[in-house]
């Protein structure tokens, strides 16, 4: 038997009121679905939530003309940190990389699909 659409909903919009960080890392090693972290942080944005639909999250972060790194952006981790500190993955994802200069806006959208 599957969940009903009210249980559905309840879930997507938990899981969207609790995604409070996005950190981009240097580390371009396949994800996995036990990855607990970013391998290498580069940097942590605070990330704006949109719930899609009953299953889809849209998740978007941006990275300020005043940040550069010397090494290519390669991937996204995003999670849930509490009061204390404490973290919880939400999931991990490696990209193609991405060159971040101070001449350059770079904009992270991405789209979670929950099921």
């Amino acid at each position: 038997m599957t969940a009903s659409d009210t249980l559905k909903r309840l879930m997507i919009d938990t899981i969207a009121s609790n995604i409070n960080e996005v950190v981009l890392g240097f580390d371009g090693t396949p994800s996995t679905s036990s990855d607990g972290s970013a391998g290498r942080p580069a940097i942590t944005l605070t990330p704006t939530v949109t719930v899609i639909d009953d299953a889809t999250l849209l998740i978007e972060a941006d990275i300020p003309t005043s940040e550069s790194f010397d090494d290519s952006l390669k991937e996204i981790h995003v999670q849930l940190r509490d009061t204390n500190g404490n973290f919880t993955p939400i999931t991990r994802h490696t990209i193609r990389p991405i060159s971040k200069t101070s001449t350059n806006e770079v904009k992270i959208q991405m789209l979670i699909e929950v099921r």
